[in-house]
């Protein structure tokens, strides 16, 4: 045992420490957790990792830091892009120490050493993680983990390839996120800790990236997946996914997130793929040689991970209640055994066993009592512990109560304290013992092969000439040798910024994307420009990129290419076909759109939209004029109810015409622009704004309409009724 000696100093901050994780832990857990599950006793093995985690953690920290300190793994971390929920670590061990307080076990006055050192160790591993940002959590942040620095970035940003909802990329991308968020789910037990986010980090004024970690995949720490992720080639995976049109506006310390408006799968516009582990140097690129290796690489991996869950499935379905608990409990109070990693010193019968002070609480965790206390401890801070005298108000709740137990200060001077739990016990666990295989970016090692190799490796950008070059010196040394030797080690594999070094800005970067778009297009791209310049007649390029269904940051210098070569005019920053365009274009569409010509369900719902356009035609004619007399004058809209009747019938067409607007975009998924035209025109009309049914100067229902059946006209080969 050291010498420690308590101190006021010490105490003070100690506990400041544990009041940052005792706000946050009720916030977490009432907005962002639910427990309940079919399968797994969650609350249970929550309990239990928590007890778990406040009789390991103490002795399994000092025998990392006995290899390397606390800002050390920190900087590792953050520059391999190692998956860390470090805010979990303090809150599991916290909540074990609360619990047994709760229980009578121990004092608020025990193990005083212990809990100074974690807080400590937690505070200096954070302040390193957070390095960019200069906190200590992402709630200190505004909710924001922006951990990553600016050369790795670049990088994500200049190489994500772009992606439209409906094209092959953005479907292979889709079903992979689906998959492996299930999977994941399933390997830590019904529970979020494979899967993190970082960011959102701002690319353009419209666009933001999301940087998702997945990890735990392959054969590695868990010996539940031996032989079930032996085909996963990686162990932990990263999507790079740009967003357009939503705002991330918080990221929280358990890497969850949520968006303005609320992300759905259209708004991602661009993506890569990336993998990183304890011996890599840093990101390194999977599938990112091309559109197509990318897209075939995220169809192998999602039938992979498919076929890895169903194997997955049938292994849980046989476990013992106990097994389940074991495993969930070592999931949980191993969500830092990456620590160990970094420092090249784990041990299984370190991370994957269970404390046999832990163990003898095990007949006390049934499912009743699990849920019952989990939710007084975390839910409803209604333990006797955590009361507080009545004229306190909690943080969020206002109740008297606080989640976790101070030290008090009178220990200085009445000497009625522990230090410690004293050194690691035993543990026993009733899942099988780990295969000795672990698949790292070095390929399948034996324990002792990996900890060997990782006590020997250190990242580039982690030696002592690059390890404290941060965004500040880069900011005031971005044009010397050094920076730009710091930002080649990152760009070596990039697709778009190998060996460029420092320098770069955000719209640098921007522009050589567009470049490369520009350069590497197909030929369908500017012919799909082309089309919507022809429909949205003296159109700006947002609105020529909706019809297109495209990203703008592609039609725009489509646009530029199109002018130079004389097929489209511009004038003041309005496009319109040339008549060497309009020639050019006439000549494509039996080109491009072949297929869907040949569409049987496609044309039939063109058929259909043809008898429902004349009826159109009739509701817009009634709303633009009235009978008055015997005679057609034009409507003045004074009359009220005669408005909404119309409007009403404007309503029951568009109802009719939702499911063969449907199939429409199921063969040309860009018409998806006009649904979602159409359908924001009639809810402003029905809210009372007329002009949207037909005014002639906005995108309303009218002319929407008469543009998307002008569409339809170009892409079948038909001319318009007169």
């Amino acid at each position: 045992m050291s010498d420690f000696k308590l101190t006021y100093d010490q105490l003070l901050e100690t506990n400041n420490l544990i009041q940052q994780n005792a706000d946050e832990i009720y916030w977490l857990c009432a907005t962002r957790t639910v427990q309940e599950s079919k399968i797994f006793p969650v609350s249970a093995y929550i309990l239990f990792s928590y007890l778990n985690a406040f009789y390991r953690y103490p002795v399994l920290l000092r025998k990392i830091e006995e290899r390397m300190s606390a800002e050390e793994i920190g900087d590792r971390a953050r520059n391999q892009g190692i998956k860390i929920v470090a805010w979990c670590f303090p809150c599991f061990y916290l909540l074990g120490r609360e619990m047994l307080i709760n229980w009578g076990v121990i004092k608020p006055t025990d193990a005083v050493e212990d809990v100074a050192y974690v807080m400590d160790f937690w505070k200096r591993f954070q302040l390193s993680w957070h390095r960019n940002n200069g906190n200590l959590t992402n709630r200190q942040a505004g909710h924001r983990a922006q951990i990553m620095p600016e050369q790795r970035l670049q990088v994500f940003h200049a190489d994500a390839y772009e992606c439209r909802d409906g094209d092959p990329l953005h479907k292979a991308a889709q079903s992979f996120l689906a998959a492996v968020a299930q999977y994941g789910f399933l390997v830590s037990c019904e529970s979020r800790l494979t899967l993190h986010n970082y960011g959102p980090y701002k690319l353009t004024d419209k666009r933001e990236m999301l940087v998702r970690d997945f990890n735990e995949l392959s054969e590695a720490t868990v010996p539940w997946l031996d032989g079930i992720g032996s085909e996963i080639p990686y162990n932990n995976l990263t999507v790079t996914m740009v967003v357009e049109g939503v705002h991330i506006n918080l990221l929280d310390d358990w890497g969850s997130f949520e968006s303005v408006p609320e992300l759905k799968g259209e708004n991602m516009v661009a993506v890569g793929l990336y993998t990183a582990d304890t011996l890599s140097n840093g990101h390194q690129p999977v599938g990112m040689g091309s559109r197509e290796e990318l897209i075939a690489t995220f169809e192998d991996l999602t039938q992979r991970i498919k076929n890895a869950t169903t194997r997955l499935w049938h292994v849980m379905a046989n476990w013992t209640r106990d097994q389940q608990m074991d495993a969930g409990a070592l999931t949980y109070s191993g969500v830092i055994r990456e620590f160990a990693l970094i420092a090249g010193v784990y041990d299984p019968a370190d991370w994957m066993l269970i404390d046999e002070r832990a163990e003898r609480f095990r007949p006390l965790l049934n499912d009743e009592y699990g849920n019952l206390f989990l939710g007084e401890l975390v839910g409803y801070i209604s333990t006797p512990t955590q009361v507080m005298h009545s004229y306190a108000m909690m943080q969020h709740t206002d109740q008297p109560a606080k989640s976790l137990s101070y030290f008090p200060y009178s220990m200085l001077a009445d000497g009625d304290w522990t230090r410690s739990v004293g050194s690691l016990r035993p543990g026993a666990s009733n899942l099988p013992a780990k295969n000795d295989r672990y698949q790292t970016s070095r390929g399948v090692l034996s324990l002792d092969e990996y900890m060997a190799t990782a006590r020997d490796f250190v990242p580039d950008v982690c030696q002592p000439r690059f390890r404290h070059l941060c965004g500040d010196w880069v900011k005031y040394h971005y044009d010397t040798p050094l920076a730009d030797e710091l930002f080649k080690l990152e760009q070596r594999q990039s697709r778009l910024l190998k060996d460029k070094g420092a320098g770069l800005t955000r719209d640098d970067i921007e522009a050589l994307r567009r470049a490369e778009q520009a350069t590497s297009l197909s030929p369908r791209v500017p012919y799909l420009v082309m089309h919507a310049t022809a429909i949205r007649k003296h159109g700006e390029p947002p609105a020529i990129a909706a019809i297109a269904g495209l990203p703008l940051a592609v039609v725009e210098p489509v646009l530029q290419s199109l002018v130079a070569a004389g097929r489209v005019n511009e004038a003041q920053g309005r496009y319109l076909l040339s008549p060497a365009g309009q020639l050019i274009l006439a000549g494509n569409y039996s080109r491009f759109e072949s297929d869907l010509r040949a569409n049987a369900s496609f044309m039939g719902a063109y058929e259909r939209f043809e008898l429902i356009n004349r009826d159109l035609k009739q509701v817009i004619t009634d709303w633009q004029t009235m009978d008055l007399g015997g005679q057609r004058v034009a409507n003045d809209h004074g009359n009220k109810d005669y408005d909404a009747v119309v409007i009403d019938r404007l309503g029951d067409l568009h109802e009719r015409f939702e499911p063969m607007l449907r199939g429409l975009v199921s063969g040309a998924p860009r018409l998806r622009y006009y649904a979602d035209a159409l359908g924001k025109a009639f809810d402003k009309a029905e809210d009372g704004a007329i002009e949207w049914v037909s005014d002639a100067r906005i995108d309303s229902y009218h002319t929407v309409w008469f543009e998307l059946h002008e569409d339809l006209l170009r892409l079948v080969g038909r001319q318009r009724e007169e």
